[in-house]
């Protein structure tokens, strides 16, 4: 059973432990602006999610993040801009990819 559950960690704005039941893998958005991720992480898009839920809710102005989550950043909003992937709270979003139309 995978639970994703917030703790405090210095140098992060807020940041989450997610466990497996045997492992565990943190991830949060650093006061850098960035949002990280354990490298070894085997459900970085879980943690995306949680974390972008995180910063739509705490209304965060601006994130970046780099290409480490495993998955197309663009669909959650992101912009490349070199190296580094953008958001502003107006561009972040949670996409549904369930295919149908409600």
């Amino acid at each position: 059973m995978l639970s994703v559950l917030e703790d405090k960690k210095e140098g992060f704005r807020f940041h989450y432990v997610l466990s497996d039941g045997e492992n565990k893998y943190g991830g949060g958005l650093g006061e850098d602006g960035f949002l990280c991720v354990d490298a070894f992480c085997p459900f970085k898009e879980l943690m995306l999610r949680t974390l972008i839920n995180k910063c739509i809710n705490e209304f965060v102005q601006k994130v970046c993040a780099k290409d480490v989550w495993d998955t197309d950043l663009v669909r959650f909003g992101f912009e490349r801009q070199g190296d580094v992937f953008v958001s502003s709270f107006e561009t972040l979003r949670l996409p549904h990819d369930c295919g149908g139309h409600a």
